[in-house]
């Protein structure tokens, strides 16, 4: 089987778009049957503190969609 990975190296205090699309298509996949991964690099992996975000609307959404994936079929790896 094939896993999708859906790899993110953005600094999540600038960019939280790519956060939130790793995580949404990953979503997506595993809810499709696929295997899936998000793969956080470099400064990405400070998303894992998720007050490291910008108190923005779009901070928020991401924290909502990385809550929304605690419990989804798909890894996250560092």
């Amino acid at each position: 089987m094939r896993k999708l990975v859906f790899f993110c190296s953005a600094d999540p205090r600038e960019d939280t778009g790519a956060f939130f699309r790793a995580y949404h298509f990953a979503n997506v996949a595993s809810k499709s049957g696929l295997e899936a991964e998000v793969r956080l690099a470099g400064a990405a992996v400070d998303v894992t503190d998720l007050a490291t975000l910008p108190q923005t609307e779009a901070g928020d959404l991401i924290r909502e969609k990385i809550r929304e994936s605690i419990d989804a079929p798909f890894d996250i790896s560092l």
